[in-house]
């Protein structure tokens, strides 16, 4: 994974992981708590990849994403966030 990309992904779990925070904060001190919201956090990072990613970018992660794709992540990692927060309903 270049370093851009893994900025990138660590910029997306931190959002998410913000927005959770809002939404239902965890105690600092809660280490179990936390290490499973960042498991999910993940987890839920991976299936939006998949949504989002065609299948020759799923096929071969080393490749580097074109801007529409990267605008395509970016839109659904604030879109999710948004929705945690509930500043969007759920359906949206």
């Amino acid at each position: 994974m270049s370093s851009e990309t893994h900025s990138y992904y660590d910029w997306q779990v931190s959002t998410l992981l913000l927005a959770y925070d809002a939404a239902d904060p965890i105690a600092r001190t809660d280490d179990a708590r936390l290490a499973q919201r960042q498991q999910d956090v993940e987890l839920e990072l991976h299936k939006l990849a998949h949504e989002i990613l065609p299948k020759d970018y799923l096929e071969n992660p080393q490749r580097d994403f074109p801007p529409e794709i990267v605008i395509a992540m970016t839109r659904a990692t604030l879109r999710r966030a948004a929705i945690i927060t509930g500043l969007l309903p759920a359906n949206s």
